[in-house]
């Protein structure tokens, strides 16, 4: 396991995502519109969407069907469209228009599950957390942190597992492992600096 978290440290040194933001209250608004939309549609939305609502307080009085128009173009976009004014409303009526710092705060906002808080509290303020994603499951899974299919099971299997100062960089490396080489459908594993320790659980051929 060691060896895991070393060669994942040394391949991504700087714990990222790929969505575009500049605050936490950026980082939880494109969270929220990635849900089944890419990353790169996504930033393209919120470089619009920025522009106009650029924190809570702007987004709280947000019409909704202009809102919604912006965003029209990731799926879900109406429920997303009112879950974002809703949220705004109660990170001003509660949190002085600040985005809370626990996950209890941030998981009652509406539209915001324990992934988004996780990644909201360790990108957003380096709050020590892992946020598990698909494919944060799927790669622990292969690696054999976890056998689990439940996401908050694989996240206490890695927070066990892994030194606390280093959940945010393992995490995050394994988003863009799963991303990039240990994929759904075909996991590069000839390309993988994993590949001579991964026991490839459930990986065929």
């Amino acid at each position: 396991m060691n060896q895991i978290v070393e060669r994942i440290k040394k391949q991504y040194p700087d714990p990222t995502i790929e969505l575009n933001y500049s605050n936490p209250f950026e980082l939880l608004v494109a969270l929220i519109l990635s849900a089944r939309c890419t990353d790169a549609r996504t930033n393209k939305i919120t470089e619009e969407l920025f522009k106009i609502y650029p924190t809570a307080k702007e987004l709280k009085d947000a019409n909704f069907d202009e809102l919604n128009g912006i965003i029209s173009s990731c799926s879900m976009h109406n429920t997303k469209a009112k879950n974002l004014i809703e949220l705004a409303k109660e990170i001003c009526e509660k949190y002085d228009c600040e985005v809370p710092k626990s996950l209890e705060e941030l998981t009652s906002l509406p539209g915001v599950g324990r992934k988004t808080a996780n990644i909201v509290l360790s990108m957003g303020f380096g709050i020590p957390a892992v946020g598990v994603d698909t494919h944060v499951l799927r790669v622990a899974n292969r690696l054999g942190i976890s056998n689990s299919k439940k996401a908050e099971t694989v996240e206490n299997d890695i927070m066990e597992k892994v030194n606390q100062e280093d959940w945010i960089v393992f995490y995050t490396g394994l988003i863009l492992l799963g991303r990039h080489i240990c994929k759904a459908k075909k996991p590069d594993c000839k390309s993988c600096f994993l590949n001579d320790i991964c026991p490839k659980i459930g990986v065929n051929g």
